[in-house]
């Protein structure tokens, strides 16, 4: 079975693609940008295949002679342009998509994320929970999500997966910077009482489940499955645990939330000034973190065997030793 991963070089892709080899089950191709990111899996058998999202004619035929795609390429960055998140996870979607359906392949495996839903109000939130997307991302990936359901009523194979926020060995985004911000104790103070739930799963509990997606077509396809961990966990005891992997001293008390979105405001705008986008020291960590981002395994582990190995502690300690051992730390 040959399977195209788009995305291959990027933080998921290079992890499913080391799973996926791992199995010699599949003939591995992918797509890349980046012509020294692709060298090594090259290496190691990988048919690559030039591709730019904002370029739709290196999109052409970039699924030609495949059974599977797995369609990972896109922006995830949380306070890029809308425009911007548009042409790269919309219209690039939208034309993979269609390339897809001209070459027939079999299966169209598209990761969105639990952003397309944002934050929900009953806990657990599921596949059937209503679109409240609050990023921008978030709502480009609903948009993608609505094209892609729309061309699968005229043929395209279809199984949509939402990703909770991963993290993992090779995040320098968001955990990176979260990581970061309780190293160089930058919330020695909790905003609120941080009592509200974030979900996080780590990198390669989310290669398993897109694998089984791949064996398991005939369950599969025309479905929309979350991709989350067992547990949820709220801001405090995200913070806290990473405090205590890195031995520093947890946030140790509260401060109101519009002292700390102030503080935030400053922080941000001398990052603006210095072209510099970190996730946690953003104003938007407020608005968040009033809100709840808890969902549920529960359809992907009845119908895809899906099983997660990792809680947060477990797999978290294991991305802060790989910060360590790259000096990002």
């Amino acid at each position: 079975m040959k399977v195209l991963i788009t995305g291959i070089t990027g933080f998921i892709g290079t992890h499913l693609a080391e799973e996926l080899l791992r199995t010699n089950k599949y003939e591995l191709l992918g797509t890349y940008r980046d012509a020294k990111k692709a060298t090594p899996l090259e290496k190691q058998g990988i048919e690559m295949r030039k591709a730019d999202l904002l370029k739709p004619d290196s999109l052409k035929d970039i699924t030609k002679g495949v059974d599977v795609v797995v369609h990972l390429a896109g922006l995830m960055r949380f306070h890029d342009s809308f425009d911007t998140l548009y042409d790269n996870n919309v219209k690039a979607s939208q034309s993979i998509a269609e390339d897809a359906m001209l070459h027939g392949i079999e299966h169209f495996i598209y990761s969105s994320s639990t952003e397309a839903l944002g934050p929900v109000i009953n806990i657990p939130g599921d596949e059937t929970s209503p679109y409240h997307p609050t990023y921008d991302y978030g709502k480009t990936k609903q948009i993608a999500e609505l094209m892609l359901k729309e061309k699968q009523t005229t043929g395209l194979p279809l199984t949509i997966l939402r990703p909770t926020g991963v993290y993992g060995p090779g995040d320098v985004y968001v955990t990176l910077s979260t990581v970061r911000a309780v190293a160089n104790k930058q919330l020695r103070f909790l905003p609120g009482k941080g009592d509200t739930y974030i979900h996080f799963t780590y990198v390669d509990d989310i290669s398993q489940g897109i694998q089984k997606t791949i064996e398991k077509p005939k369950q599969s396809i025309g479905e929309t499955f979350i991709l989350a961990s067992d547990a949820y966990i709220t801001y405090k005891e995200m913070f806290t645990i990473i405090a205590n992997l890195l031995a520093v001293s947890p946030p140790s008390r509260s401060i109101p939330m519009s002292l700390a979105k102030a503080y935030l405001f400053m922080v941000q705008w001398n990052n603006n000034r210095k072209g510099i986008d970190d996730f946690v020291m953003h104003t938007s960590l407020i608005d968040t973190m009033r809100t709840n981002r808890a969902y549920s395994n529960a359809k992907a582990k009845k119908i895809l065997g899906f099983s997660p190995q990792y809680d947060y502690t477990k797999g978290m300690k294991k991305t802060i030793e790989w910060y360590k051992e790259k000096n990002l730390l």
